[in-house]
């Protein structure tokens, strides 16, 4: 009966259509981060890429991430957020083309940096546009949407790339698999145009209130009492403290904040250096020193991809239920034990590919139900509303730093050894397991308008 009775103090469908709407962002991101894994094999054979040379030409996708979601939130707090998704989904559609066609491994990398800066104002945009709309007893689940809608995307690319991929590695396949995105990239610019603008927005920018008003109303079931309430929630809340859209560094990074924001930055790096960006975009290298042909594991990688996918729903299920913390600690530790693993299944001379894939499928389960959702909730919640903006965009920048550092040492590492490469990592999660631990505060059914009185309180006892 409570769970009706929290269905029925917001409009459902309003809600949920809108939030998968701007969670196609997350679908781009994911498809665009995805679709190297099967794009991997034949560049490195046609452009001669070896080593660092292979992990730069990946990674400065991650670097242009980084870039994107530095400059993405400060223009999101000065001209909306609608106004810069659409943007972003138009250039995810030219980029989708300059990828496609691009001439060799600097045009290429190029095109995947432009690609990269789309996707990290995506991952950027979306949990933030999401975490405004949404009911704060349902904003875990629906910021989990966006994640979900990352997993479908990577799914899809991994689908697109076992269609279009041969054992040929002098074949064009590569090219249809970029090209593949121009598909929902379109989709998802023309959808843009049928959301409001973020109501919190209007009130953070002292502008249209009475648009602010109407979205609220649409949201809470035309409960006028509850909608002005918000409003003036977070007019106390955010101009209150003289906060605008440009936010200074200063305050950011100032005595009040510091120790969030660090928390932060620390929660972002956790999610990719417990080794996922390790495992997805090197994932045909890993089953190919398991002594799989390129086709049989670009199938591997689709089922892989449908565990990640489903695995997602746990978290939806979950993160309102449990709570962000709990599913961070589990996370952690069962990734940890898989990689350790992965790194005993290696040290045999001739490795089980059947055995490497369950435990990829393992280690890839389990951050689809914590880190990889958990994480992005967390970025797009824990932050007072007097520095969100600006923190979020620092923080998923951090993340898409850490993202890069991955991706570009990973062929080096993998070279060495899967031995040492999945020690590592494991080793990695152990260290995340008991930071979560002594740090992160629990977040789960809070309001946006009351993370500064949850720090508050986590501060002070420490």
């Amino acid at each position: 009966m409570s769970i009706l009775a929290k269905q029925r103090s917001y409009n459902f469908w309003y809600v949920y259509s809108i939030c998968f709407i701007a969670a196609m962002g997350g679908l781009m991101f994911g498809f665009d981060l995805g679709i190297i894994t099967g794009v991997v094999p034949y560049i490195e054979h046609q452009f001669n890429l070896k080593g660092f040379g292979l992990g730069l030409v990946v990674a400065i996708f991650e670097l242009g991430a980084m870039t994107g979601a530095l400059v993405t939130a400060s223009l999101a707090d000065k001209y909306g957020r609608k106004k810069i998704m659409i943007i972003c989904a138009f250039l995810f559609c030219v980029t989708a083309l300059g990828v496609g066609y691009a001439s060799g491994a600097f045009a290429l990398a190029s095109w995947r940096f432009a690609q990269g800066i789309c996707v990290g104002a995506a991952s950027v945009l979306s949990p933030m546009y999401i975490a405004e709309i949404a009911p704060a007893a349902v904003r875990g689940k629906l910021v989990s949407l966006n994640q979900l809608t990352i997993i479908l995307g990577i799914l899809i690319s991994s689908i697109c790339s076992f269609y279009f991929g041969d054992n040929d590695l002098n074949s064009s396949s590569w090219r249809y698999m970029f090209l593949s995105a121009l598909v929902p990239s379109v989709i998802y610019l023309l959808l843009l145009f049928f959301i409001p603008e973020s109501p919190r927005w209007f009130v953070m920018q002292s502008a249209n209130e009475d648009e602010a008003d109407r979205v609220f109303l649409k949201i809470n079931n035309n409960d006028e009492k509850r909608s002005r309430n918000e409003i003036l929630e977070i007019r106390n809340s955010v101009l209150s403290n003289g906060s605008r859209s440009r936010v200074a560094l200063k305050l950011v990074f100032g005595k009040s904040f510091l120790p969030i924001v660090l928390i932060g930055f620390g929660v972002a790096f956790l999610q990719q250096f417990c080794g996922i960006n390790n495992v997805t975009p090197y994932m045909q290298k890993i089953f190919i020193m398991a002594g799989v042909q390129l086709k049989d594991g670009l199938l591997n990688a689709v089922l892989v991809q449908m565990v990640f996918f489903f695995s997602t729903f746990i978290a939806i299920a979950l993160i309102d239920r449990l709570g962000r913390k709990i599913l961070m600690l589990s996370g952690t530790g069962l990734m940890a034990v898989s990689l350790f693993l992965l790194a005993l299944a290696f040290q045999a001379d001739t490795p089980s590919g059947v055995y490497i894939l369950f435990l990829v499928m393992l280690y890839i389960g389990t951050f689809a139900f914590t880190l990889g959702p958990v994480v992005w909730v967390l970025i797009s919640e824990m932050y007072p509303n007097e520095i969100r903006g600006r923190a979020i965009g620092l923080t998923s920048s951090m993340l898409w730093l850490a993202t890069f550092i991955v991706v570009l040492v990973s062929p080096y590492m993998l070279n060495i050894g899967p031995v040492f490469n999945f020690v590592l990592f494991g080793i990695l999660n152990i260290g995340g397991f008991f930071f979560c631990l002594k740090f992160l505060p629990e977040t789960k059914g809070k309001t946006l308008e009351q993370m500064s009185e949850v720090w508050q309180k986590r501060l002070i006892k420490k």
